[in-house]
C-alpha cells in the first residue's frame, strides 16, 4: 500500500498542474486538511485491502485508495461544475482529471494489474466557520498478484 500511495500521489502531482505539489497530499482521515494546504487540494487516503489465495500459491490483493477532492466554496454552484469567468475548477471537473490520470494506469507498480476508479459519492459542503468547502470523494481500486 505505501508504494501505491506514494506512485499515486506523484502521478496526481505530475497531472494536475494547476494544484500546487504540496496541496497533494496523502492524509491519516478523509476529514484532515493539512495546515499549510489550500484549496483547490487533494487528499490520499489507504483504504481496506482484501486479498484472496488463487491457484499456484497466488494471491490476488484488491486494495481500495479513497481520493478526496476540495474546493473553495464559491458562488452559486461554481464549487461544482467550476466558473468559466475565472476558470477556476470545480470538484466535478478536478474529479474528471483524476479520473483520467488514474484509470487504467498501473504506475509503474510491479505485478499491478487493475487499475480503475470504481465510485465516487455525491459532492458535499464541508468545513466550519472559518472556511467552507465542496468536498468529493473518489474510490480507486487496484489489484495486484503476488
Amino acid at each position: 500500500m505505501k508504494t501505491l500511495l506514494t506512485a499515486i500521489k506523484a502521478q496526481l502531482q505530475a497531472s494536475l498542474t494547476y494544484i500546487r505539489d504540496s496541496d497533494i497530499y496523502i492524509t491519516p482521515h478523509v476529514n484532515f486538511i493539512p495546515n499549510a494546504a489550500r484549496p483547490p487540494c487533494v487528499g490520499i487516503k489507504d483504504g481496506a485491502i482484501k486479498r484472496e489465495a488463487i491457484m499456484g500459491d497466488c494471491v490476488v490483493s484488491t486494495m481500495s485508495v479513497s481520493i478526496i477532492v476540495l474546493v473553495q466554496l464559491q458562488k452559486d454552484a461554481a464549487s461544482i461544475m467550476g466558473d468559466t469567468t475565472t476558470s477556476k475548477k470545480g470538484v466535478l471537473d478536478i474529479c474528471d482529471d483524476i479520473e483520467n490520470a488514474l484509470n487504467h494506469n498501473l504506475l509503474g507498480i510491479t505485478g499491478l494489474q487493475h487499475a480503475y476508479c470504481e465510485a465516487s459519492a455525491a459532492s458535499e459542503m464541508f468545513g466550519d466557520d472559518r472556511e467552507s468547502l465542496q468536498r468529493k470523494i473518489i474510490t480507486c481500486n487496484y489489484e495486484k498478484q503476488t
